[in-house]
């Protein structure tokens, strides 16, 4: 079966490069005028300098993470670990998350949105402006956010649920393009090779010695080590130090 540990950023890197997340991306954002972006389900190494095509997003995270843009987008993913689901933030904006899943784990969500389904009030950002000034952000900082809020697009209900709609079907297909490139890796390096990658991961907060590991694959530690390196290019304690910082860096981002 599919662990979460399994689903490595490098693999997530390969769906985001492939050639049919890029051709539907840009088909997708031609049509319908809405941003696409696939995200990794523990965001580890994302880059969230792509994160925030709405202006207003932007101006709000350029000098760090907006703590209430991360509260809202880890509530966003939470609910959207088996369908989509769609969530407003504290200024109004609807962003939706569509699960990506391969044997029944959540690996990416497919996100779209930042937009408004109805014209804002002037009103409307009487209750922002005084969100933002609780968070400390200046008058002037405050102005600016307020003309990019303005400026945010506009789509109403049906098309919006249209494009949700599409994004669901074309999740399917990227479920089905993962799946095919774990069964790629998988083929691609010796069993033993793949056990002991299942038992680093099942035992990352252990401790993990080489003669442990060659027992469980069944090898003496001399071949284990020689065709270790072979198929991953690292010793045994380089890999298993990547594997720690990588699970370290994810149970950070969800304390």
């Amino acid at each position: 079966d599919l662990s979460q540990e399994t689903v490595t950023f490098t693999l997530f890197e390969r769906l985001l490069n492939s050639d049919l997340f890029q051709t539907y991306q840009k088909a997708f954002e031609a049509a319908t005028g809405l941003p696409l972006m696939l995200k990794p389900a523990d965001d580890i190494g994302f880059d969230e300098s792509g994160c925030f095509r709405n202006r207003f997003c932007a101006l709000l995270n350029r000098d760090g993470r907006c703590e209430k843009c991360r509260i809202a987008e880890r509530g966003l993913a939470k609910c959207s670990e088996t369908q989509a689901h769609s969530k407003n933030c504290f200024a109004g904006l609807k962003e939706t998350a569509v699960p990506v899943r391969s044997g029944g784990v959540t690996a990416a969500f497919i996100t779209t949105g930042q937009i408004f389904e109805k014209k804002p009030k002037k009103t409307d950002f009487q209750r922002v402006a005084a969100e933002l000034q609780k968070a400390g952000y200046s008058e002037a900082a405050i102005e600016d956010l307020k003309e990019a809020w303005f400026a945010s697009p506009l789509v109403g209900p049906e098309k919006y649920q249209g494009a949700v709609t599409l994004l669901a079907a074309f999740a399917m297909q990227l479920s089905d393009t993962l799946n095919r490139l774990m069964i790629e890796d998988a083929n691609a390096e010796p069993a033993v090779v793949v056990a002991a990658k299942q038992f680093i991961n099942a035992n990352l907060e252990n401790r993990i010695t080489l003669d442990e590991v060659a027992a469980h694959v069944c090898v003496s530690p001399y071949y284990f080590c020689k065709i270790f390196k072979q198929a991953t290019s690292m010793t045994l304690t380089e890999y298993v130090n990547r594997r720690r910082v990588e699970w370290a860096k994810r149970r950070l981002l969800n304390p």
